[in-house]
């Protein structure tokens, strides 16, 4: 049994419906854990987000979502290649689209990065 914060899963899977309204369904996860190796997951077979929330005194919740969500809709939206085992899962499209929907985050004012508030904020 999966360890979920049923409060949490709703306002991130919220929150990325705001960034964007994907086209296919997906179900989103955050489990009580921190992996050595990995700060989320997107298990493709099952459009199954997971977020793993122990990892948020390093990396916002939100973050790690919207990275996740963007593997979502490479999947299930842009993917150019077919054949997702001849393109690596962080290629130069899932990055385009991890970009965009930060920049609509950004804009919106739904995520913060204070590293980078300075690049783009209003001059």
């Amino acid at each position: 049994m999966i360890k979920t914060c049923d409060k949490s899963a709703s306002y991130l899977k919220n929150l990325l419906l705001d960034i964007y309204k994907c086209q296919k369904p997906f179900e989103l996860f955050v489990i009580n854990k921190k992996p050595k190796t990995r700060m989320g997951v997107y298990i493709v077979e099952k459009c199954r987000i997971r977020v793993y929330s122990k990892w948020d005194k390093c990396c916002p919740l939100e973050e790690i979502a919207i990275h996740e969500y963007a593997h979502h809709i490479h999947e299930t939206e842009k993917r150019r290649n077919k054949n997702r085992r001849k393109e690596r899962a962080h290629g130069p499209e899932f990055w385009r689209i991890y970009s965009a929907l930060m920049s609509v985050a950004q804009r919106k004012g739904i995520f913060t990065d204070s590293f980078i508030a300075d690049i783009i904020g209003d001059t």
